[in-house]
């Protein structure tokens, strides 16, 4: 995905909104729906920890502006999040607990609020999409998946471009740490960086946040024209050169495969995938045509939800007569960044890592690129 520009009309609004005065300050009016509660827990993590009182089933206070931070408040059976964000905010706490600001044209609370609303509206349409296509009994399965996915792939894209506009308006507010992690699959590293750039020390900190710069570390760690990085696994290896595959169980290190003077194809997968289990045919298709002294293949399994049978199972069902390393769980895909499956890589015989997120469909043209220049 490119960093797209932004429309005139968003740019108008950046510009409303950097012009706009917030206080600095947040007042918070409160009303509580069920009786007998007499405070609320008011927190917001290393800045505040408090109880106000409720009288008649209402509260007030004020907070110093933080638009960096969310809070939470509080009772023994409601919750919600606020963002104090220099506008007065409207809290209700009941069974759907809202706060609302008496400014939203510049408010971020309300900025999330709509976040969080085109957030549920893409995942209903989603879902009765499915349901719908399930229902149609004059569509084949083939046609369900064509269309679901069109279907998906359409909305995905409204989604994600709202969300980056959003981000572009706020990219130095509490909204980064939602919207990044859910933006981070379809960016490249260098669109990430741009945007981490912006991000507010304190939520750096944060897991999700911090998860992305740990996975484009990796990444640059293990970059092409870099060395492989080893690691070792407990493990089922359902090898080799044979269908069914024959087990052998037992302790495996990477090394034990690659960087032994052939170039070897990696491929991080999962038997629930389905994307990895469509590429098998373009992986089984290459290796069929180069195996031998100079070529190899070899399988590793991540991720995996099931026991071992089941990727047992699939692994004969799709034909893979390659050494497949099972149970590596996410030891691999830490060390490499991998955020998604399949992941394609190619390393040399030396164990100098050659390319990395290839495409299915360009696997021979590169391979044969290297195999047949030796």
């Amino acid at each position: 995905m490119k960093l797209r520009t932004i429309a005139l009309a968003a740019s108008a609004a950046i510009l409303a909104l950097s012009c706009a005065k917030v206080s600095d300050v947040t007042r918070i009016e409160g009303r509580v729906a069920a009786d007998g509660i007499d405070q609320v827990s008011v927190s917001i993590t290393d800045v505040l920890d408090t109880l106000v009182s409720v009288t008649d089933g209402k509260f007030s206070l004020e907070i110093p502006t933080d638009i960096t931070r969310m809070g939470l408040i509080s009772t023994s059976s409601y919750s919600v999040e606020f963002i104090p964000d220099g506008t007065s905010l409207k809290v209700t706490l009941a069974d759907e607990s809202t706060v609302k600001s008496s400014s939203p044209r510049i408010s971020l609370q309300e900025r999330y609020n709509e976040y969080n609303a085109y957030g549920n509206e893409f995942a209903s349409a989603i879902s009765n999409k499915r349901k719908a296509l399930m229902a149609d009994d004059s569509l084949s399965d083939q046609e369900i998946r064509e269309e679901f996915y069109a279907f998906y792939s359409e909305q995905h894209d409204k989604y994600e471009q709202y969300s980056l506009q959003l981000l572009d308006e706020n990219p130095s507010s509490v909204l980064s740490l939602f919207i990044l992690p859910s933006l981070r699959y379809g960016m490249s590293d260098e669109q990430l960086n741009h945007y981490l750039e912006s991000v507010p020390e304190n939520l750096l900190a944060e897991d999700d946040i911090a998860d992305i710069v740990k996975s484009i570390k990796a990444r640059e760690n293990t970059a092409p024209g870099k060395q492989f990085v080893d690691f070792e696994v407990e493990t089922v290896v359902a090898t080799t050169r044979s269908i069914p595959p024959q087990p052998i169980y037992g302790t495996v290190r990477f090394s034990d495969y690659v960087g032994k003077g052939k170039y070897v194809l990696v491929d991080f997968w999962s038997p629930w995938c389905g994307p990895c289990c469509e590429a098998m045919p373009y992986i089984k298709a290459v290796y069929e045509k180069y195996k031998g002294e100079k070529f190899d293949v070899l399988s590793i399994a991540v991720w995996e939800r099931e026991p071992f049978e089941v990727t047992y199972n699939r692994m004969v069902e799709l034909e893979m007569d390659w050494t497949t390393i099972n149970n590596a769980k996410n030891i691999p895909t830490e060390i490499y960044g991998i955020d998604g499956i399949p992941h394609l890589m190619l390393i040399g015989p030396d164990g100098i890592i050659l390319e990395r997120g290839l495409s299915d469909t360009e696997l021979d043209e590169v391979v044969s690129r290297y195999v047949s220049a030796d």
